[in-house]
């Protein structure tokens, strides 16, 4: 892999982080899901505007969920492993979070004012920012 420059190096970084990120993510969705749920309840009820969610999901939603969860995973692994070669994975990973939070924001205010959908919304919306903040400079950087 040719040298990097500070700003390819630290798209790197972030794509390391949101690597680990969406793997513990995704495995907590699928070993836990019911503890996920209840911490968003428990908070839900805390402020008293929420709703709170059932707890028993339908596991192939939880499925699908969890193959999401491996393929931002996967994107984001394999961009950090050769940022120059694998930047172009990177609009997919934008499509899938910016899917993810508008989903849930649509979510929020058709079916139920769940503090879990709306929280979905700010951090894939923010992940979806963030990874736009690193990528845009690299990608001007190298003139593509």
């Amino acid at each position: 892999m040719p040298e990097l420059t500070p700003k390819q190096k630290n798209y790197r970084i972030l794509m390391i982080l949101l690597f680990w990120t969406f793997l513990i993510a995704g495995m907590s969705f699928y070993i836990i899901p019911n503890h996920v749920i209840n911490v968003f309840n428990l908070v839900s009820a805390k402020i008293g505007y929420f709703q709170t969610l059932p707890q028993d999901m339908e596991k192939f939603y939880l499925d699908l969920a969890v193959a999401y969860m491996a393929c931002v995973t996967a994107i984001a692994y394999l961009i950090s492993r050769d940022v120059l070669k694998n930047l172009n994975l990177t609009p997919v990973l934008i499509v899938g979070k910016t899917t993810s939070s508008l989903i849930s924001l649509i979510s929020f205010f058709l079916y139920q004012k769940s503090l879990l959908y709306l929280s979905n919304f700010v951090i894939d919306g923010s992940i979806v920012l963030i990874v736009l903040a690193f990528y845009l400079p690299v990608k001007k950087e190298l003139r593509i």
